[in-house]
């Protein structure tokens, strides 16, 4: 049996998908791992540094602990429990949010990711154009210069032309 006709058959939904659902958007909390595969990534101090009154001495061999850096309850409030509304407005701090690695262990797929949509982008500028549907729209000018309709776009695929030289005589 085909992957396709498999998901097609499936008629009642599972307790996760149920619970899911109604968050929409807010998934995204979802699909990052609590735990990080590769369980710290290791670094060298190149100076003397002082962390909360530890003095790291130049030359030392560090590990940053990606576990802790993801289960801080003073970044995330109860980082245990699943609550995707977690992301709504959330402001992180630099290296508070590692759900690709860093360094020399990155993800291999954030290459990928990259280049996926470096083609979907040359593409869909290629054969396809965004006309304004209100052109002459309210700008906001506060907290920055926007449209107050957020420029709302009709998306139009354009027709495909084949340009051909034409022969010199």
């Amino acid at each position: 049996m085909d992957l396709g006709r498999a998901r097609g058959n499936l008629k009642e939904k599972t307790i996760y998908t149920k619970g899911v659902e109604p968050f929409g958007y807010q998934t995204n909390g979802i699909s990052p791992r609590n735990f990080n595969p590769a369980f710290s990534i290791p670094r060298m101090a190149l100076d003397d540094i002082n962390i909360n009154d530890y003095i790291i001495p130049k030359g030392w061999k560090v590990l940053v602990w990606t576990r802790a850096v993801h289960m801080d309850p003073e970044t995330y409030v109860n980082p245990k429990d699943f609550l995707p509304s977690r992301w709504d407005n959330q402001k992180l701090k630099a290296g508070s949010f590692l759900p690709f690695g860093a360094g020399s262990r990155i993800c291999p797929g954030a290459d990928f990711a990259r280049l996926s949509i470096f083609i979907f982008l040359h593409y869909f500028l290629l054969n396809y154009k965004l006309e304004q549907i209100n052109p002459g729209g309210p700008i906001v000018y506060l907290p920055y210069q926007r449209r107050a309709d957020n420029c709302l776009a009709n998306i139009i695929k354009l027709q495909p032309s084949l340009h051909l030289p034409s022969p010199s005589c």
